[in-house]
């Protein structure tokens, strides 16, 4: 708990969160994941943003079809929303539950949806 405090801490002090509504709009959505996200995803979403190499584990790569493709939107939102340590991963994933909305984790889902490279994905993917 205490090293999830400090990632994000860090993480709001070197990259300030930016917090608006992006319903429908891709260009809204991307700039709410350039400015919250790619610090450690990358803006291309590939883990490799200026932060993670601070971190000891590299950030999930959001580009790749065959991981992406097999995560429901539901453990997406559920790792978005309360942190890697929710779905047994790192816990140097945030929650940002606390600052976004509902709808506002819905458009980054969709945003991370587009980055990934193969053409077809499932919101009901499998969970691993």
């Amino acid at each position: 708990m205490r090293r999830q405090f400090i990632v994000l801490a860090i993480s709001m002090v070197l990259f300030p969160v930016e917090i608006f509504s992006a319903e429908g709009n891709a260009a809204a959505r991307k700039k709410i994941y350039k400015m919250n996200c790619s610090p450690c995803h990358g803006e291309e979403g590939k883990g490799d943003g200026v932060g993670a190499r601070l971190l000891p584990v590299k950030p999930a790569d959001h580009s790749d079809g065959n991981i992406m493709n097999n995560r429901s939107d539901k453990y997406l939102s559920k790792i978005i929303s309360k942190g890697g340590s929710a779905v047994g991963r790192s816990t140097y994933m945030p929650a940002w539950g606390g600052l976004f909305s509902d709808q506002q984790i819905r458009d980054l889902i969709a945003h991370i949806r587009s980055l990934t490279r193969s053409l077809s994905h499932s919101s009901k993917g499998v969970d691993r």
